[in-house]
């Protein structure tokens, strides 16, 4: 009894691994999409109320390779250069971003560099939704809001390196205009009504003298 005892349970320990082995393997694949998201690796402060984001991916499409990457600016961000690989182009627009290139093959990072300006306060998270396109017309949209979904937008938060310097509301500066004219009118006004009024009286005195 001893024996076959020993060889069921050496069995069982032995399924037991073999679907354990299993249950991480299929948890790690279900995982990559999710680690392989198109992130905003670094934020670089120039010190001048610009900044430089590096925004990176290292995967394709189940595997093909990447051809394009469009970028959504939120608002208060102002871009003001973008930098790619050799081999791809770059559109700048008011409100958005957009990469196309050599396809770049699955599991090859790639990075791109954008200049910023940016407005806001410190503390604030800036959005950047991003669709990740494919020869073959797959794409991944990556434009999660929530940090912990399924294909979150790359995204950074504020600091006071990071924003450009608040406009200052004061006084008008040289240069600006002034509303001078109605008071300088009113002065002419004056001048001329008490002109106007010494003449009378001169008049006056000389009648009767």
């Amino acid at each position: 009894m001893t024996g076959p005892r020993r060889a069921r349970r050496a069995r069982f320990g032995t399924r037991a691994t073999l679907v354990g082995v299993a249950v991480g393997a299929l948890a790690a694949l279900t995982a990559v999409p999710a680690a392989a998201h198109v992130l905003i690796e670094t934020v670089d402060p120039h010190g001048d109320g610009t900044s430089t984001l590096t925004f990176t991916f290292d995967h394709g499409c189940d595997g093909e390779p990447t051809d394009a990457l469009r970028l959504t600016l939120p608002e208060g961000v102002e871009a003001l250069a973008a930098g790619q690989p050799d081999g791809w182009d770059s559109d700048v627009s008011d409100d958005a971003v957009v990469w196309t290139g050599e396809p770049v093959p699955d599991g090859e990072r790639a990075a791109f560099t954008l200049d910023v300006r940016v407005t806001g306060a410190v503390g604030q998270a800036f959005v950047f939704p991003a669709v990740q396109e494919c020869p073959s017309g797959a794409s991944y949209a990556w434009t999660d809001t929530d940090p912990s979904g399924a294909r979150p937008a790359p995204t950074f938060v504020a600091t006071a390196a990071s924003l450009a310097p608040a406009v200052p509301s004061g006084p008008a500066v040289d240069g600006s205009p002034t509303r001078t004219g109605p008071l300088l009118a009113a002065v002419a006004l004056g001048v001329v009504a008490v002109g106007g009024a010494g003449g009378w009286a001169a008049q006056r005195h000389a009648r009767r003298t």
